[in-house]
Order: C-alpha cells, then sequence, then structure tokens
C-alpha cells in the first residue's frame, strides 16, 4: 500500500466522521483459557504484516482485571496518530480476557471478529448474512444536503442527556444474558422503545425517532480484518413494532458511501452541526458467533458519535447474549449508561427474550 495506513482509514470515515470522537470501536472476549500477551502479540504481528492496511504492529499490553476498564478507556477514547498502529490490544494477566480496539475506518465489527481469531489462531465466523449487492439509491452530495437541511429545521430526537458537563471521552455498560435470538429489527425497535420510555421519564417527548443500523456489505461466514460497513437510516414512528422495523430495513437503500475526500469548510460545518446531525442512536448486532468453544461472551462497544451519543452492541456466542450501551461521558455518568442498559435489556425481554 502506497500511502500511510492511517491515513486511508481516516479518509474512509469521511464527510460522516464526527471529527469531534476518536472512531475508535472495541471488542471485549472472555474467554474459556488465558491466552499469553507474548502469543498473541507474535500473531498479530504476522497477521499485519500480511494485511498493510492494518498499519503498523500493535502494542499487546498485559493487564489486570482491575487495570482493563482504564485500558477500555484509554483504548476507547485516544485518537490514532497518523503512522501509529490502528489496532489496540489489552490481554488479560489474572483472568481470561482480551480486549480489541480498531479505527473504524480500517476495521469494521466483523473484522474485529477477525482480528479475535487471529490473536487466538482459532477459526471465527458469523451468521450475519451482510446486505449483498444492495446499493444507496443517491450519491454521498444528495445525501449531505438532506442531513444538513435535517440538522438545520428538524433534527432526530437525542436520548435525553443525563447531564451537560465539559467531559471527553465515553461511558460502557454491558449486561451479560442466557443465550437469545434477535435480529437487527427487534434490537432497533428495542431501542426506540427505550428511547420513549427514557425521555418520558426525562419530560421530554420522543419525536422523530431516527435509528442508524450498522450492518455490512459481506456475510460474517469468514470474516476478515477489513472495513467493509454499511449503515442504514430508520425513520420510525411511535411505538414501532419489529415487524414494522423489518419492513423498513427492508425496503430502504443503505446510505451511500463516504466521499473519498472531505474538504475543509464540511470538516467545520460537521463539527459545528456534531450536535443536530447523526441519528437517535445507532444499533449494531454482529449475530451468532462462533469461535470454536475459546470464547464465552463477546461484547461489542460500536462508535457512539454526532447528536445520538449513544450506541448499542450486541454479540451471541456459545450459551451468552451481550447487550452493551457506549455513550458520550459529557452526557451521560456511569450510572445514567447502567441504567440504559437495564433498559434495553427490559425493551428486548418484552419483545423477544
Amino acid at each position: 500500500m502506497s500511502e500511510l495506513a492511517s491515513d486511508h482509514a481516516g479518509r474512509v470515515v469521511g464527510l460522516y466522521g464526527d471529527p469531534t470522537v476518536s472512531w475508535s470501536i472495541l471488542l471485549e472476549a472472555r474467554l474459556s483459557s488465558v491466552l499469553t500477551p507474548e502469543k498473541a502479540r507474535m500473531r498479530l504481528a504476522v497477521a499485519v504484516e500480511e494485511r498493510p492496511w492494518l498499519g503498523a504492529a500493535p502494542e499487546v499490553v498485559a493487564v489486570s482485571g482491575e487495570e482493563l476498564p482504564a485500558i477500555r478507556d484509554r483504548f476507547a477514547e485516544t485518537s490514532y496518530e497518523r503512522g501509529a498502529p490502528l489496532i489496540r490490544v489489552a490481554v488479560g494477566v489474572d483472568e481470561p480476557v482480551v480486549l480489541i480496539a480498531a479505527h473504524h475506518g480500517a476495521l469494521d465489527g466483523l473484522g474485529l471478529l477477525a482480528v479475535l481469531g487471529l490473536a487466538l489462531d482459532i477459526p471465527i465466523s458469523s451468521a450475519a448474512k451482510g446486505i449483498g449487492a444492495r446499493t444507496a439509491d443517491r450519491s454521498f452530495l444528495v445525501s449531505a444536503f438532506q442531513r444538513l437541511a435535517e440538522a438545520l429545521f428538524a433534527p432526530p430526537a437525542r436520548i435525553t442527556p443525563e447531564r451537560a458537563e465539559s467531559r471527553s471521552g465515553d461511558v460502557f455498560s454491558a449486561r451479560i444474558l442466557p443465550r437469545s435470538r434477535f435480529g437487527s429489527s427487534a434490537f432497533a425497535a428495542a431501542a426506540a422503545k427505550l428511547t420513549e420510555t427514557w425521555n418520558a421519564r426525562h419530560g421530554e417527548e420522543a419525536v422523530r425517532v431516527v435509528a442508524a443500523v450498522g450492518a455490512s456489505w459481506r456475510s460474517g461466514a469468514a470474516p476478515e480484518p477489513l472495513h467493509d460497513s454499511a449503515f442504514f437510516r430508520l425513520r420510525l414512528g411511535g411505538k414501532p413494532t419489529v415487524a414494522e422495523v423489518g419492513a423498513l430495513l427492508a425496503a430502504q437503500p443503505p446510505e451511500p458511501d463516504f466521499p473519498a475526500r472531505s474538504s475543509r469548510i464540511a470538516r467545520l460545518g460537521t463539527r459545528l452541526l456534531a450536535s443536530r446531525l447523526g441519528s437517535t442512536y445507532l444499533v449494531s448486532n454482529l449475530g451468532v458467533v462462533s469461535a470454536a468453544d475459546a470464547v464465552t461472551s463477546i461484547a461489542f462497544y460500536p462508535a457512539a458519535s454526532g447528536r445520538s451519543g449513544v450506541a448499542f452492541g450486541a454479540v451471541t456466542v456459545g450459551e451468552t447474549s451481550t447487550v452493551t450501551v457506549r455513550a458520550r461521558r459529557k452526557d451521560f455518568d456511569d450510572a445514567a449508561t447502567a441504567d440504559l442498559a437495564d433498559g434495553i435489556v427490559e425493551a428486548l425481554r418484552r419483545q423477544c427474550l
């Protein structure tokens, strides 16, 4: 690759990339046996050398269970500097856990699963089908003007912030449930229900709910460490059912790809309108994952950006399904994020658990 991998990753995020966030996505896997930092380092060094788009070989940090939350915060919050590794890895020394973070312009969620497989030296797959040949129905330029008009005149609803402070970074919460079956439609509908309930509790209405749904162009049958993500923006009515969300998701084209380049003016506009652009929330479900009995649970944390500031992730592996919440620290503290996690689980349980 003739250009720096970090430059390419930054361009992939493109104009939609909220410049106020790091665009670091994370995966935290609990293992059935301990992975040594030395083995992870050796395997990933070989993998990155064979795949130049992943940038420099990552360091592998050995951490205790007590240190893991702070490392997660650092991996999530720290920007990816030019020429620096695009993958970050921490391995537990007193419990079997591995934390992997990556620049979202280099890897998507399935790509994180692939890196986990490389670190563990096992085959990993997901039942996620991908969206295949579906294409956008308009150009990025047309979409950008529509998004700008939406931001100025009818911005999407927010999940009402718990506070307003000048705090950087994100907060995280996860709930490990018995193995459950729910798809992206149920996940997005449950998040809409949570939004209505949460906002009502805070004296706000949930009008103009727009769900962002993360997806992939490819299936998860044999994931490679790539960025091949797609996403949908669904404008939902009040109290949408799973069937209604599913019909929208089946009929609506994905959003157009990010542009190859973005101007300084465009980046400034995105920064100024970050609190009004985007969607009400993002949901991303990596599906049912097969990991050769080496993994007992996986927590996936998509990027929380723009007006939404709240992202929900889900992965099922083995006998567990893990649902996560990632929210902006300036809007939500740990207790509020835990409440959001409890709320999304309750909304899912009422629908299909």
